[in-house]
């Protein structure tokens, strides 16, 4: 009778690799061994099994009975091993966490979606909403989702994820026609700027294009969010947010000039992280799956 403890995995997996060559020479390649090595682990199974596994033959080696016995018993281990090595990198996938740092927009998409991701990864997510672009290098985050503006750092992999669309909203029923002039109609701005292209640039021409009229500037996604939602004014926000909200209405369709990239950054030595490689795969098919909708096209 075989004592569990006169088996060795590493002298079966010997034997598996041996049985599957054929030869002790190409074996040892495949384990990364030198013969010697390899001849020695199939010698101290033959001792534990009590017969010689192999037939020595001049240009192969070929299984003996005992040997034939011996390798279901072994492939069904080594199966079992490689399930193992499986099922360990999908706990380590799941049990590290994962802190994506994105901008204002991005989270609140990321927010809408958190079941998804959460359901595909199981992922200890952390998501990081500013603006600021946080150090992948020193780890201050995992991941990045920038719009358009992408870090030349040689380190960083970057991928165009999507793109996010942009229009003015309004809450359902505060003007019947959005189609003419607005005069007198309130909207609630960006911080003034001077640059253009830019978002709050596009919003202050069409108010004076259109006669309305700022009656105040919120710099915070969540705070024009919820202006919009009590008839405070018009406001521009991302259309995939927009659109979720039942009580508000697009003014007018989304400018081609607002639409604006977003872009995925992980560090080289991070990207093959089984968690960060988890929730990366898990956002490039969460932006494909809403393309249209981010984009507003």
């Amino acid at each position: 009778m075989i004592d569990d403890g006169d088996l060795d995995w590493e002298d079966i997996r010997a034997f598996l690799a041996t049985a599957r060559c054929g030869s002790l020479t190409g074996a040892a390649q495949r384990l990364r061994l030198s013969p010697p090595t390899l001849g020695r682990r199939l010698k101290r199974l033959e001792d534990a099994v009590g017969g010689p596994l192999f037939d020595r033959l001049p240009n192969r080696l070929e299984l003996t009975a005992l040997g034939r016995s011996v390798l279901d018993s072994a492939t069904a281990m080594g199966d079992a091993a490689a399930a193992f090595a499986r099922n360990a990198d999908r706990l380590a996938a799941t049990a590290q966490p994962v802190r994506v740092t994105a901008t204002t927009s991005v989270s609140a998409f990321l927010t809408l979606h958190l079941a998804e991701l959460l359901a595909e990864t199981g992922a200890d997510l952390t998501i990081l909403s500013t603006r600021n672009t946080l150090n992948l290098a020193q780890r201050e985050a995992d991941i990045a989702l920038r719009m358009d503006r992408v870090p030349p750092e040689g380190d960083l992999v970057t991928r165009r994820l999507g793109a996010f669309g942009f229009t003015l909203y309004a809450m359902r029923g505060l003007r019947d026609d959005w189609s003419g002039r607005w005069d007198g109609a309130a909207v609630v701005g960006l911080p003034e700027t001077r640059r253009r292209p830019s978002q709050s640039g596009w919003v202050d021409d069409t108010v004076r294009e259109r006669g309305a009229r700022i009656v105040a500037r919120l710099s915070e996604l969540p705070m024009r969010l919820d202006a919009a939602r009590r008839g405070m004014g018009l406001t521009l926000l991302p259309c995939v947010l927009g659109d979720a909200e039942p009580a508000l209405v697009r003014v007018v369709d989304p400018p081609a000039e607002l639409r604006e990239d977003v872009h995925l950054l992980v560090h080289r030595d991070r990207r093959d992280a089984p968690a960060v490689a988890a929730v990366v795969d898990a956002l490039v098919r969460l932006f494909r799956r809403h393309a249209e909708a981010l984009a507003a096209e």
